[in-house]
């Protein structure tokens, strides 16, 4: 499986084989920069905000995956499990959608703008995660202290942290620093390769969670020459 980032909670994954889904795409009015056109096969939407439901730059013939339940798209079962876009069961932004599906053996889990900790049921409902997109910037989402919480929930064996603070993004969210505090030093990557052999090989990538950081130009923003 390859993974790019491309800005805010979007991400582009593409399989072994060449299937391909696009992860909450955004409207550039929103975010405050560029949405490339990204044709995908399947796009999953967490929930109907500017900022994640940009369904139309994966193409027409792109099948839509939004809401809570079960889903078959392309040979591949998606689970949409509800959660809230705050601490206060929706009352302030909404429902919000967690989805897990498994890619090249891979399980992967993106939260979505998850407002809150998860609950006993939706930890089970979950299961296991070997990829895991969790937001860390706060104000709309979990902070640090709350992603931190949810990894410790869910145990993946990589996390990609996502919804945070950016030079271009158009409004304000915490930057990583806090998320990245204690942490080894992180240098972000223009992608992440995985396979099931990488998280199954003994004293790989499945002992402890690895935090990964993937770099996004537009979402930096001009460079100062």
């Amino acid at each position: 499986m390859i993974v790019t980032w491309l800005g805010h909670s979007c991400f582009f994954l593409k399989s072994n084989e060449g299937l391909s889904l696009l992860l909450d795409p955004f409207h550039e009015s929103e975010v405050g920069y560029a949405m490339p056109p990204t044709r995908a096969d399947i796009v999953i939407i967490s929930h109907d905000h500017l900022d994640h439901n940009n369904v139309d730059v994966a193409g027409s013939e792109a099948d839509v995956i939004f809401g809570p339940g079960e889903y078959i798209s392309r040979e591949i079962k998606i689970r949409g499990i509800e959660s809230y876009h705050d601490a206060q069961r929706g009352k302030l932004r909404g429902t919000n959608t967690i989805f897990c599906f498994s890619l090249d053996g891979i399980r992967v889990c993106h939260l979505g703008d998850l407002g809150h900790t998860l609950s006993r049921a939706q930890v089970k409902e979950i299961g296991p995660v070997d990829l895991l997109f969790l937001p860390v910037g706060g104000r709309y989402t979990i902070d640090a202290v709350g992603a931190n919480k949810v990894m410790s929930q869910l145990h993946p064996a990589v996390a990609v942290p996502m919804h945070y603070k950016t030079p271009a993004l158009g409004f304000e969210l915490a930057p990583l620093d806090d998320f990245l505090k204690g942490r080894v030093s992180v240098k972000p990557q223009e992608r992440l390769i995985l396979t099931k052999e990488d998280l199954s090989r003994e004293g790989g990538l499945g002992d402890d969670c690895q935090v990964v950081l993937l770099s996004c130009p537009e979402a930096e923003g001009p460079v100062d020459r």
